[in-house]
């Protein structure tokens, strides 16, 4: 089940700028030119462009470009540790992220993305810290993204209670997200509440297609409440849709 939800790296970099065109040499910006937040931004955008297509020279080139022209925005700083993350330098990563958060404590974006870093690096409790810190923020407008990556660390710290905590928080802001009701209902599985997975699963498949999880939890469910008949309708169509499945495997093997 394990996904995080990385927001802000993609949002409009130096929001409110003016827009101003500028002319750039090989040394740098002609003296006619005013705008150096213009300039910063085109580089910021060209270097995230460059880091969507693994040419991470390019995206450095373009960084170290921005930042000479605007020194003190976090965006950029936020962009360094992303491109950092990608090209597995932790240390620098993680000095990128707290710079960036000396030149904007009060950014949920830089707080939330900082805290998908450090759970990837197993540091489970900096990271809800930080969940927590993007979502305290009052202008933050990416919650339930942060409540479903605090959900998805604490699942992976082996904490399965504070995970359907956090998860239940980010589907209480975003109902509509199928792919949370129906971790919601995998955990209360293994908490082993199968009525309320029951449930949790029933809405999630009155508004979605059949999927190997899905079907598999609805046959394990149905198994743990006695219900031969149901089991039989989910293993049946377990078997039909999705044959090459591993979960299917797992039914054929009665690894379960």
């Amino acid at each position: 089940m394990k996904r995080f939800a990385v927001v802000g790296l993609m949002i409009a970099a130096l929001a409110g700028c003016s827009s101003q065109s500028y002319i750039e040499t090989s040394s740098g910006l002609s003296d006619n030119s005013v705008d150096k937040n213009a300039a910063a931004r085109s580089r910021l955008t060209l270097a995230l462009k460059y880091i969507e297509i693994e040419n991470y020279q390019e995206a450095k080139i373009n960084l170290d470009k921005a930042v000479h022209y605007s020194p003190d925005n976090a965006d950029i700083y936020l962009a360094y540790a992303y491109y950092y993350q990608k090209v597995k330098e932790r240390q620098q990563a993680e000095k990128a992220y707290l710079y960036a958060l000396d030149l904007a404590p009060g950014d949920g974006n830089i707080h939330n993305n900082f805290g998908v870093f450090l759970c990837g690096i197993a540091r489970f409790d900096e990271a809800e810290v930080e969940f927590l810190a993007a979502i305290a923020v009052p202008s933050y407008n990416q919650i339930a993204n942060s409540y479903e990556n605090a959900g998805r660390c604490a699942l992976e710290s082996g904490d399965s209670e504070k995970a359907l905590s956090y998860l239940e928080s980010s589907l209480a802001y975003a109902p509509q997200n199928l792919d949370v009701r129906l971790s919601i209902a995998e955990l209360n599985y293994m908490l082993a509440d199968f009525a309320v997975a029951k449930q949790q699963l029933t809405k999630y498949e009155s508004v979605s297609k059949a999927t190997a999880r899905s079907l598999w939890l609805g046959f394990k469910i149905a198994e743990k409440q006695n219900s031969s008949a149901v089991a039989e309708v989910y293993s049946r169509q377990l078997l039909a849709q999705f044959p090459l499945a591993f979960q299917t495997q797992k039914y054929i093997t009665n690894d379960y």
